[in-house]
């Protein structure tokens, strides 16, 4: 079984395997591994009837297979688990979402799972994000009036500004603190702008005095979930983050039920962050153990 090297030409392969399943979490979304590619060196298998993915280098993990129907689920967790063994691999499987583990559950596998708290991901009411309406959003609506009230701007379509969100990307990475993963995001966020053609995303730039200070990138993931892969902007700009939350979704967010903004990976601040947008819930992920 050859692992390769997940690359742009495997879309394909996760058109057919994603789209019959209604995952509301990012994990499994072809645009967040491809972004992450490099960071979390993701690889994949795929034969005629399932999926396997792999992250990691010295210590490897694989998510949940997904499989063309549940007639191959069995097969195809026997087929993972065999190369598992053969390559010295615990029988470990991370980021298995909600649905995958009650499949699990029909299966004659013996495990045991818990809940990744880190890797949760906050799921939004979409009318509550565009309106703000509500005492517990009462503080994003001020610094959403704020934004507005003290700064002169202009809105444009990501695709329209795709240079100057790059050079703001850029800039944004110089001015806070390195690490590995802020690095391979700014990689990220480079090759999901200069591929735009592969991909069906969605978002907004917004310009000040004629210089890009943020934008976000999102990607409707099925008929009721927007996902937001990517919001960046100048903290000088105070409201600007609500400001970018609540027009992206009064552009792209017609006639859909929520928002996912992702995980906070552990992050106090990111964590902070994300429960200050008053989650409708947390998209549930597992880490499953094998016997």
């Amino acid at each position: 079984m050859d692992f390769l090297p997940l690359t742009l030409d495997a879309k394909n392969v996760w058109d057919k395997f994603l789209n019959p399943f209604p995952y509301r979490n990012s994990s499994y979304q072809f645009t967040n591994l491809y972004l992450w590619r490099k960071f979390n060196n993701t690889m994949y298998f795929a034969s005629e009837n399932y999926l396997f993915i792999k992250k990691g280098t010295e210590e490897p993990y694989f998510m949940a297979p997904v499989y063309k129907d549940a007639l191959h689920a069995k097969e195809a967790y026997t087929m993972l688990f065999a190369h598992m063994e053969q390559n010295g691999h615990d029988k470990v499987l991370r980021d298995v979402e909600k649905s995958q583990l009650e499949d699990l559950k029909t299966l004659p596998f013996t495990f045991t799972y818990e809940l990744h708290r880190d890797q949760q991901e906050y799921i939004y009411s979409v009318e509550q994000l565009r309106t703000y309406q509500g005492k517990a959003l009462h503080k994003k609506k001020n610094h959403f009036n704020q934004f507005i009230r003290n700064h002169e701007y202009t809105i444009k379509y990501i695709e329209d500004s795709v240079k100057e969100c790059i050079e703001l990307a850029e800039k944004w990475f110089e001015e806070n603190e390195y690490s590995p993963q802020l690095y391979h995001e700014l990689l990220g966020i480079r090759d999901l702008f200069l591929n735009m053609a592969s991909f069906d995303l969605k978002g907004i730039s917004v310009f000040i005095d004629g210089v890009c200070q943020g934008f976000t990138i999102l990607e409707v993931i099925q008929d009721e979930v927007i996902l937001n892969h990517i919001e960046k902007a100048q903290k000088t700009f105070n409201g600007l983050y609500a400001f970018l939350a609540k027009t992206a979704l009064e552009e792209f967010g017609d006639g859909i039920l929520y928002t996912n903004r992702e995980q906070d990976l552990g992050i106090p601040g990111l964590r902070k962050s994300k429960e200050s947008y008053m989650p409708l819930f947390l998209e549930e992920k597992y880490v499953v153990r094998f016997t």
